[in-house]
Protein backbone atom coordinates (compact mmCIF):
# COMPACT_ATOMS: atom_id res chain seq x y z
CA UNK A 1 0.00 0.00 0.00
CA UNK A 2 1.52 3.44 -1.18
CA UNK A 3 0.71 6.33 1.14
CA UNK A 4 0.62 9.98 -0.53
CA UNK A 5 2.38 11.87 2.12
CA UNK A 6 1.40 14.66 0.40
CA UNK A 7 -2.00 14.54 1.17
CA UNK A 8 -1.06 13.69 4.71
CA UNK A 9 1.08 17.45 5.25
CA UNK A 10 -2.18 19.25 3.73
CA UNK A 11 -4.49 16.89 6.24
CA UNK A 12 -2.05 17.91 8.85
CA UNK A 13 -1.48 21.24 7.93
CA UNK A 14 -5.15 21.89 7.71
CA UNK A 15 -5.75 20.63 11.36
CA UNK A 16 -3.17 22.63 12.71
CA UNK A 17 -4.14 25.74 11.11
CA UNK A 18 -8.10 24.41 12.85
CA UNK A 19 -6.45 24.38 16.05
CA UNK A 20 -4.60 27.47 16.29
CA UNK A 21 -7.77 29.69 14.90
CA UNK A 22 -9.85 27.82 17.35
CA UNK A 23 -7.30 28.60 20.10
CA UNK A 24 -6.87 32.31 18.32
CA UNK A 25 -11.09 32.61 18.48
CA UNK A 26 -11.29 31.67 21.86
CA UNK A 27 -8.69 34.62 23.15
CA UNK A 28 -10.59 37.68 24.19
CA UNK A 29 -10.01 41.13 23.16
CA UNK A 30 -9.22 43.47 25.68
CA UNK A 31 -11.95 45.85 24.92
CA UNK A 32 -14.18 42.63 25.43
CA UNK A 33 -12.62 42.09 28.59
CA UNK A 34 -13.51 45.76 29.74
CA UNK A 35 -16.46 45.15 28.57
CA UNK A 36 -16.77 41.71 30.63
CA UNK A 37 -15.64 44.22 33.65
CA UNK A 38 -18.40 47.11 33.31
CA UNK A 39 -20.87 44.79 32.87
CA UNK A 40 -20.30 42.98 36.14
CA UNK A 41 -19.36 46.86 37.57
CA UNK A 42 -22.77 48.00 36.37
CA UNK A 43 -24.92 44.50 37.14
CA UNK A 44 -23.58 45.02 40.56
CA UNK A 45 -22.60 41.46 40.37
CA UNK A 46 -19.41 42.25 42.82
CA UNK A 47 -18.69 38.82 44.11
CA UNK A 48 -17.82 38.00 40.17
CA UNK A 49 -15.42 40.72 39.84
CA UNK A 50 -12.68 38.31 40.38
CA UNK A 51 -13.77 36.40 36.95
CA UNK A 52 -12.67 39.47 35.06
CA UNK A 53 -9.65 41.61 37.19
CA UNK A 54 -7.04 40.50 38.97
CA UNK A 55 -6.83 39.48 42.56
CA UNK A 56 -4.66 42.10 43.45
CA UNK A 57 -5.33 45.06 41.20
CA UNK A 58 -4.03 48.38 41.58
CA UNK A 59 -6.78 50.98 40.75
CA UNK A 60 -6.08 54.93 40.86
CA UNK A 61 -9.21 56.69 41.42
CA UNK A 62 -9.51 60.27 42.14
CA UNK A 63 -10.42 59.65 45.60
CA UNK A 64 -6.86 57.50 45.89
CA UNK A 65 -5.71 53.89 45.26
CA UNK A 66 -7.73 51.11 45.62
CA UNK A 67 -5.79 47.87 46.38
CA UNK A 68 -7.10 44.52 45.25
CA UNK A 69 -10.55 43.24 44.17
CA UNK A 70 -11.97 43.57 47.79
CA UNK A 71 -11.02 46.92 47.63
CA UNK A 72 -12.90 47.65 44.34
CA UNK A 73 -15.69 45.59 45.47
CA UNK A 74 -15.93 47.99 48.39
CA UNK A 75 -15.44 51.41 46.37
CA UNK A 76 -18.73 50.05 44.20
CA UNK A 77 -20.57 48.66 47.13
CA UNK A 78 -19.96 52.38 48.03
CA UNK A 79 -21.31 53.72 44.37
CA UNK A 80 -23.84 51.35 44.72
CA UNK A 81 -25.81 52.51 47.67
CA UNK A 82 -25.50 56.42 46.72
CA UNK A 83 -26.21 55.50 43.07
CA UNK A 84 -28.48 52.02 42.79
CA UNK A 85 -28.80 52.60 39.34
CA UNK A 86 -25.35 53.90 38.17
CA UNK A 87 -24.37 53.08 35.13
CA UNK A 88 -21.00 53.15 32.76
CA UNK A 89 -20.76 54.19 29.05
CA UNK A 90 -17.76 53.39 27.26
CA UNK A 91 -17.46 55.48 24.17
CA UNK A 92 -14.28 54.75 22.65
CA UNK A 93 -11.00 52.59 23.10
CA UNK A 94 -7.65 52.45 21.92
CA UNK A 95 -5.53 49.42 22.49
CA UNK A 96 -1.91 48.90 22.11
CA UNK A 97 -0.49 45.50 23.50
CA UNK A 98 -1.74 44.52 27.01
CA UNK A 99 -2.55 48.34 27.58
CA UNK A 100 -6.59 49.90 26.56
CA UNK A 101 -7.34 53.53 27.07
CA UNK A 102 -10.99 53.84 27.35
CA UNK A 103 -13.23 57.23 27.72
CA UNK A 104 -17.35 57.22 28.43
CA UNK A 105 -19.66 58.16 30.72
CA UNK A 106 -20.58 57.66 34.50
CA UNK A 107 -24.39 58.69 34.96
CA UNK A 108 -26.77 57.72 38.19
CA UNK A 109 -29.16 59.79 40.94
CA UNK A 110 -28.33 59.98 43.88
CA UNK A 111 -30.97 58.35 46.01
CA UNK A 112 -28.61 56.85 48.69
CA UNK A 113 -25.75 58.07 51.06
CA UNK A 114 -22.69 58.46 49.95
CA UNK A 115 -19.46 57.87 52.23
CA UNK A 116 -17.06 60.69 51.44
CA UNK A 117 -13.23 59.94 51.03
CA UNK A 118 -12.62 61.65 54.43
CA UNK A 119 -14.93 58.61 56.03
CA UNK A 120 -18.08 61.13 56.55
CA UNK A 121 -21.93 60.30 55.01
CA UNK A 122 -23.26 62.47 52.67
CA UNK A 123 -27.19 62.31 52.64
CA UNK A 124 -28.60 61.55 49.37
CA UNK A 125 -28.98 64.76 46.93
CA UNK A 126 -32.09 63.04 44.91
CA UNK A 127 -29.50 64.49 41.84
CA UNK A 128 -28.68 62.93 38.80
CA UNK A 129 -25.35 63.17 37.79
CA UNK A 130 -23.69 62.48 34.56
CA UNK A 131 -19.94 62.70 33.85
CA UNK A 132 -17.02 62.18 31.22
CA UNK A 133 -14.56 59.92 32.03
CA UNK A 134 -11.08 57.92 31.06
CA UNK A 135 -8.98 55.17 32.31
CA UNK A 136 -6.26 53.43 30.97
CA UNK A 137 -6.00 50.01 32.18
CA UNK A 138 -3.62 46.64 31.61
CA UNK A 139 -4.68 43.72 30.97
CA UNK A 140 -2.78 40.42 31.93
CA UNK A 141 -3.86 36.87 31.16
CA UNK A 142 -7.17 38.05 30.51
CA UNK A 143 -7.93 39.74 33.32
CA UNK A 144 -8.04 43.93 34.49
CA UNK A 145 -4.56 44.08 36.68
CA UNK A 146 -4.70 47.63 36.85
CA UNK A 147 -6.67 50.83 35.73
CA UNK A 148 -6.22 54.13 36.51
CA UNK A 149 -9.02 56.43 35.95
CA UNK A 150 -9.99 60.01 36.00
CA UNK A 151 -12.84 62.12 35.88
CA UNK A 152 -13.76 65.99 37.06
CA UNK A 153 -13.86 65.61 40.89
CA UNK A 154 -15.17 68.80 41.36
CA UNK A 155 -17.59 68.92 38.64
CA UNK A 156 -18.99 65.71 39.78
CA UNK A 157 -19.93 67.28 43.86
CA UNK A 158 -20.83 70.16 42.05
CA UNK A 159 -23.78 67.91 40.49
CA UNK A 160 -24.60 67.01 44.29
CA UNK A 161 -24.34 70.44 45.27
CA UNK A 162 -27.88 72.35 46.26
CA UNK A 163 -28.37 75.37 43.98
CA UNK A 164 -26.46 78.32 44.99
CA UNK A 165 -29.20 81.08 46.07
CA UNK A 166 -29.49 84.42 44.13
Amino acid sequence: MKINTGHWIVVVTLAGLAAASAVHAKKESNRQIINRWFERIDSKQLDKLGDVEAVDIEMKVPTGPVRGTQGHQQLMKTFATAFPNYKHTVTQCVESGDTIACEGRFAGDNTGPMMTPTGQTMPATNKHVDFEWAGIAKVKDGKVSACHVYFDMMGFMQQLSPPRAP
